[in-house]
């Protein structure tokens, strides 16, 4: 894969590394990138020589969540080239294209190897999804974190709820969604979000010890030892919410706006989605 490829994949001995690769977006997700993550997680767990897997970002972020513009574009919300109001897909459309969404989110959950996230810069959104879904997670320091879905104008994750309440506890879950309050590495880490939080100059060494002591073990023993967290995760139910989560997605993602309410999708018809995300901040931080 070249450089301009959205997701890189590298091989190195046990070591395998895939980087999401859209520095200048702060590597924000297109669904279509997702689905080429997915297909790039896959070739390395089908790797025989691959004991361990970094998910990693280039540039200055780990990932700040989906590309809003691909996203809005691929929900109908884009004008026409005329100005025209946009035909929003059928529900069926957006079902499908959600269910696969979901799978997309779940092969991290249920990967066959080992994942770990090396965390650094932004990490919203999709990117703080794909964190709380892996086995294991190293940031740096001045990581900034939040679950700010909800100030978009939607209804929140709706994938991984389960999980986030087994992770967070069901009060601290609720407090992430609904604030959307920033968060750094040393409170990812009390919160168990993270592993470790390390100054920014030893994160990749330190993701680099931890991969090659975890490559030690053999083969077998780390596919069957993953397997059956797998397994005690559905046994606390931690993989249920996926079934019902696509649908959840759709709703929420297709909701009604008040007059007196902020609405994201109209600021940014209006003023573009840079300034639309200013004002969101205004909006969300003003007393």
């Amino acid at each position: 894969m070249g450089d301009l490829d959205p997701i890189l994949v590298e091989r190195d001995g046990a070591v395998g590394r895939l980087v999401m690769n859209r520095p200048e977006k702060h590597n924000a997700l297109r669904f279509g990138d997702l689905d080429i993550l997915v297909e790039a997680l896959h070739s390395l767990e089908d790797d025989d020589e691959i004991k361990v897997i970094v998910l990693k970002g280039s540039g200055k972020s780990f990932c700040s969540g989906h590309d809003y513009n691909d996203a809005a574009s691929s929900y109908g919300l884009e004008p026409g080239k005329d100005g025209s109001r946009p035909r929003r897909p059928s529900q069926r459309k957006r079902l499908a294209r959600d269910r696969r969404l979901g799978e997309n989110y779940k092969a991290f959950q249920y990967a066959l190897k080992p994942v770990i996230a090396q965390v650094h810069g932004v990490c919203t959104g999709a990117g703080l999804y794909l964190v709380e879904l892996v086995d294991l997670a190293v940031a740096a320091d001045d990581t900034r974190f939040s679950h700010a879905e909800q100030r978009l104008g939607l209804a929140g994750n709706t994938w991984h709820l389960n999980s986030q309440i087994l992770q967070y506890g069901p009060k601290r879950a609720r407090e992430l969604l609904l604030l959307g309050d920033d968060f750094d590495g040393p409170t990812a880490r009390d919160m168990g979000l993270v592993n470790r939080s390390v100054p920014f100059p030893e994160l990749e060494g330190t993701v680099e010890d931890w991969v090659h002591r975890i490559a030690q073990h053999p083969r077998d023993a780390l596919v069957t030892g993953r397997a059956m967290w797998q397994m005690a995760m559905d046994s606390l139910g931690g993989s249920d919410q996926f079934a019902r989560g696509y649908v959840g997605h759709t709703l929420g993602t297709n909701l009604r706006f008040e007059d007196d309410e902020f609405n994201f999708l109209k600021e940014r018809a209006r003023t573009g989605t840079r300034e639309a995300f200013a004002s969101r901040q205004r909006h969300y931080t003003s007393d």
